[in-house]
Parts: structure tokens; C-alpha cells; sequence
């Protein structure tokens, strides 16, 4: 009987493992797709459904009592690819997503650490492979979580042609403003009170360039709280905005920047390179990893440090003639993995574990 696989689509749509779903999916339209695979997942992973693919339907966040809502409703197959950490914590043959352990890195407080960090542990415990999109997390799960290092694999996460060429084509047609743009959640290990205050004394924030913080939805009120009246003048705070906003943000923002003390990898880091948007970072996790010498770096604990990066890169940015922003997205769409590429990675992986498993018999396979 031929084995089946079932992918945890349910994160389409919602946070950067969404896009990682997404980029996955549309890599299997560019190449011969896999035969008995389940898609598992809201009604918008249907539509990237091939014809030999089974479909199970669920309208449930994945993060639902803290990723186990879903225990029972877990589709029958030989191997369930999680992507996500947040995971029913049920025992079945799978392979299991850890993007990061920014959560056990910064928590709030030392029981809140042991809690998350034996809900990681006991992930990978009943999981046949741990997959991360970086060598610093790799590096951080094996260490941290005491992951066997042959139990981990690291995806190379392909940057989106797709999406650089529509906010190349809305750079073309919208003006640019003096924004500084940050996208993300407004977490401690984003590093926002050394931004604010490293923001206040650039030269760039002087001659009345913006600060502007996307994406922190909860906390986006209380981060609102401690902006003093200066600042206010300068920053502004949106909990939420649509991809399609977003990329008008990529397009018409002199740069971005990143902060973070620690990141799993930098997707918005990684998109706004992609669409020849200039980026200021810091030495945090993956991002120099994920940067590798196309952003303006500094230390992500020194406020100096980061202002002058700050001036310097909204320096470059103006100095950015026509085409220098496709230039900087064709030297890195170059450099980095296509979305076929990461579906051919990640179907060798999963068959590579399949190989690994004794056979099994299943139910039929839902079709979609």
C-alpha cells in the first residue's frame, strides 16, 4: 500500500509559519507533486490542492489551547508533518517544525522557561525528525532542548520571486516616504525600547523621518502606553495590516529595521531584501545568517551602534538611484533557493523518513 503523508496546512494564512505553507505549496505547483500526500488545513489550502491530493478541512486556529484543540482530529496517515512547534503533543509517526526557541530564551519568568521548554522537548521526543529554517536554530535546538544533532535538518526557506515583483512593480508607480519600518510582533526579544530610543537620536528622525511598527496585534496598546510626547511625533503603532498592505509598506518605506535580540530566522528581514528594500539589523540569532552581507548590521544591545546604522542606511537608501533596488533583488533572488527548490528539499526529507518506517496500513485517503 503506498504511504501517505498528511501536511499541517492549518498555519496558512496566520504568522510566518503561514508563509512557510504557503511558499511550500506553491513550490509543489512548479514540480511533479507528490502522490498520496493529505492537506490538512482551512478552506484556502484547498485551493492549492493538486488532483492526486487528499483534503481534510478544519476552521480551528492551530494554536488553540496551546496547539492541542486539534488531538483527536489529527488525519490518519503514515507521517504527519507538522509546521509548527505549537503541535498536538499526540504520539503519531510525524516530523515536527521548530521555527525558534525565542519562547524558552525569553520567558516570563523561570517556570514559564521550564514549562515551554518541556512542551519543545516533548515534541521532538515523539517526533522522527525536528526541520528548522536556520543553523542558529539548529544550533539552539540541539543545545537547548538536548536534540540529538542527526535528528535535525535545516530547510533552505527560498525568497518569493512573486512577491519582490509585485512591490517592484508598486515602487515603480508610488512614492517613496522618510519611513523607517519595522514588521514583527511587539515581543521582548524584538529589542522595540533600544529601537525607540536609538530612533530618537538619528539624524534621519531629525530632519523628520518616521518610525513605523507593524504587526504587534496584543501588544500594540501597551507598547503605545510608553511612548513619551516626543516620540509619539515620530512613531506610529499599527497592531495589524493585509499582505497587500504590507507590500505597499515594503514599497513605499526608505528602509527597514530589525532589532531583535534573537530571531529564528527574519522573514521580514529576508522579503524586504527580496524586493530591493534597504534593511538595517542586528547581530541577533539568524539574522546576520539570513542577512549574509546584504544589510547594514550592528550590535543589537547598543543603542549607538544602532543609531548610526540607522543614519547609515537611510543615507544609502537616499543615495539609491532607478533599478538599484531590482539590481539588490536580482543579486540576492540569485543567491537564494526557489520555492521549487524548497518543495524538492522538503519531499526528499519526508521520503527519506517514510523509508525509515515500518508499513502500516491506513485509511483511505480523503480526496479533495
Amino acid at each position: 500500500m503506498p504511504r501517505t503523508v498528511a501536511l499541517d496546512c492549518r498555519w496558512l494564512t496566520y504568522t510566518g509559519a503561514g508563509r512557510l505553507v504557503e511558499l511550500l505549496l506553491r513550490g509543489f505547483d512548479t514540480r511533479p507533486m507528490p502522490n498520496n500526500w493529505i492537506l490538512w488545513g482551512p478552506p484556502a489550502a484547498q485551493h492549492y490542492a493538486w488532483p492526486d491530493a487528499g483534503f481534510v478541512a478544519t476552521d480551528i486556529l492551530p494554536n488553540t489551547w496551546r496547539g492541542q484543540r486539534d488531538w483527536f482530529r489529527i488525519p490518519t496517515a503514515d507521517l504527519v508533518v507538522f509546521m509548527h512547534q505549537q503541535r498536538p503533543l499526540r504520539p503519531v509517526p510525524s516530523l515536527t517544525t521548530v521555527l525558534d526557541i525565542t519562547p524558552v530564551q525569553f520567558p516570563n519568568g523561570r517556570i514559564d522557561r521550564v514549562l515551554k521548554a518541556q512542551f519543545l522537548k516533548r515534541a521532538a521526543s515523539i517526533s522522527l525528525g525536528i526541520l528548522t529554517i536556520s543553523h542558529y536554530s539548529r544550533d539552539c535546538i540541539i543545545s537547548e532542548l538536548d536534540v540529538p544533532a542527526e535528528k535535525v535538518r535545516v530547510l533552505d526557506v527560498p525568497a518569493d520571486a512573486q512577491l519582490a515583483a509585485r512591490v517592484l512593480d508598486l515602487r515603480a508607480q508610488l512614492p517613496r516616504t522618510d519611513v523607517a519600518l519595522y514588521l514583527g510582533l511587539f515581543l521582548v526579544h524584538k529589542n522595540l525600547p533600544r529601537l525607540l530610543s536609538a530612533f530618537g537620536r538619528t539624524s534621519f528622525c531629525k530632519e523628520g523621518g518616521r518610525l513605523l511598527l507593524v504587526g504587534g496585534r496584543d501588544g500594540a496598546a501597551a507598547l503605545a502606553a510608553t511612548l513619551d510626547g516626543d516620540q509619539r511625533r515620530y512613531v506610529e503603532i499599527r497592531p495589524y495590516c493585509s499582505q497587500a498592505e504590507v507590500e505597499e509598506l515594503l514599497a513605499t518605506s526608505l528602509f527597514l529595521v530589525q532589532p531583535s535580540l534573537a530571531e529564528g530566522f527574519g522573514l521580514p528581514v529576508w522579503e524586504a531584501l527580496a524586493s530591493g528594500l534597504p534593511v538595517c539589523v542586528s547581530d541577533g540569532g539568524a539574522l546576520p545568517e539570513i542577512a549574509n552581507g546584504f544589510a547594514e548590521p550592528f550590535p543589537a544591545r547598543s543603542v549607538d551602534a544602532m543609531t548610526d546604522a540607522i543614519d547609515s542606511c537611510a543615507a544609502r537608501a537616499r543615495r539609491m538611484g532607478p533599478g538599484d533596488d531590482r539590481a539588490l533583488s536580482t543579486r540576492l533572488l540569485g543567491a537564494a533557493p526557489n520555492v521549487g527548490d524548497f518543495a524538492a528539499q522538503f519531499e526528499a526529507i519526508v521520503d527519506q523518513h517514510l523509508e525509515l518506517l515500518p508499513a502500516r496500513k491506513t485509511r483511505g485517503v480523503p480526496r479533495a
